[in-house]
């Protein structure tokens, strides 16, 4: 697919998932006071093709927020199971950030599969010494959707499409469950919800997470094969600072914030330009380089007459100044206005 002279492959799933169940057994002391259970977290499993969860970290808290126990995958990489005990009672299972899912081909080699979480991060869950409490947490893969299930009793596994899932909107998270975020499925536009990441925009990925409102994607054409945390963007809207490009979706207002076009320039900082050129502001989401007018600062203007380091304000040729400093209180400059161009902002005596 091509969008604009870049290349859309996404980083992400083309079709579903995968279930991990949490899952508490019988108590382990029947004559403590306080009763325990065993929480075991599957990490493999085998029907629709063999998948292993790597990298992942469970972080397990009391309800009060007094952190219990960290459970990692690869404490035993060959274990197909981690199992914690804990006493009875509520507790919030988190899987960090940095889990991979593989895929097990037959040779024994492993492959790593894009993957997404859709279900929610953190879960809740209930140890009780007379009962099991089972979880879940799913992952959507190319591969469908895998189901870790029941770890500590039968394991039992499925593989089904996601064609099910939710549609949610890209630009708006509110169409997703509290705590979740809209992400593409596939290139005709289908989407879902799934539980964010904490990788900021820019941070090269390999599964899907990504803070909120980004998704790993492939959209570099000088570097097709590597997935970077991409923000989506309104195409329709100009935001200065930002190159929303389109996606080529059937939703055309749906975009993908790009690197800035070839000839911006910084207006705070007038570098970016030739000699004898000056960075100007006329309209749009950047700047351009021009050649600087001669209109005197205070004076009256009308479109890019002033010169360098001053933009036309409301018919006058006003100093640029750092809108980081709302009172710089300088000769001809104590208060700077935020105008809506960045860190470039208006002068006012």
């Amino acid at each position: 697919m091509k969008l604009r002279g870049f290349r859309l492959a996404l980083a992400l799933l083309l079709s579903a998932g995968s279930l991990t169940t949490i899952a508490c057994t019988s108590p382990v002391d029947p004559q403590s006071e306080q009763g325990a259970g065993t929480v075991s977290l599957p990490l493999v499993t085998s029907t629709g093709g063999n998948f292993r969860l790597h990298n992942a970290t469970f972080s397990i808290d009391s309800m009060n927020g007094a952190h219990v126990a960290t459970l990692d995958s690869e404490s035993d990489p060959d274990a197909e199971s981690l199992t914690v005990t804990l006493f009875q009672g509520p507790y919030r299972v988190r899987l960090l950030d940095g889990w991979q899912v593989d895929r097990i081909e037959a040779d024994g080699t492993e492959s790593p599969l894009a993957a997404a979480l859709v279900s929610q991060n953190p879960q809740i869950i209930d140890v009780d010494a007379s009962a099991t409490t089972d979880v879940s947490f799913t992952f959507t893969t190319g591969q469908g959707t895998i189901v870790l299930g029941d770890g500590a009793i039968d394991i039992q596994f499925d593989v089904t499409a996601n064609d099910g899932l939710d549609q949610c909107n890209l630009l708006y998270s509110y169409y997703c469950p509290s705590g979740q975020t809209c992400l593409l499925a596939d290139a005709s536009g289908r989407t879902f919800c799934a539980s964010p990441g904490t990788l900021p925009v820019g941070s090269p990925c390999t599964s899907d997470q990504c803070v909120a409102g980004a998704q790993c994607l492939k959209v570099d054409q000088d570097n097709p094969d590597q997935g970077v945390c991409t923000q989506f963007c309104n195409v329709n809207d100009t935001t200065f600072g930002v190159n929303c490009l389109s996606l080529g979706l059937d939703d055309r207002t749906v975009g993908f914030v790009g690197p800035a076009p070839e000839g911006t320039c910084d207006l705070l900082a007038q570098t970016g330009c030739a000699e004898g050129e000056a960075c100007q502001y006329s309209g749009g989401s950047f700047p351009s380089c021009g050649i600087p007018g001669t209109t005197p600062p205070g004076g009256a203007c009308s479109g890019e007459t002033c010169g360098a380091g001053y933009q036309c304000y409301y018919g006058t040729c006003t100093e640029i100044c750092d809108a980081r400093v709302s009172y710089p209180r300088t000769p001809g400059c104590y208060y700077c206005q935020n105008v809506g161009t960045g860190n470039a902002g208006r002068c006012y005596n």
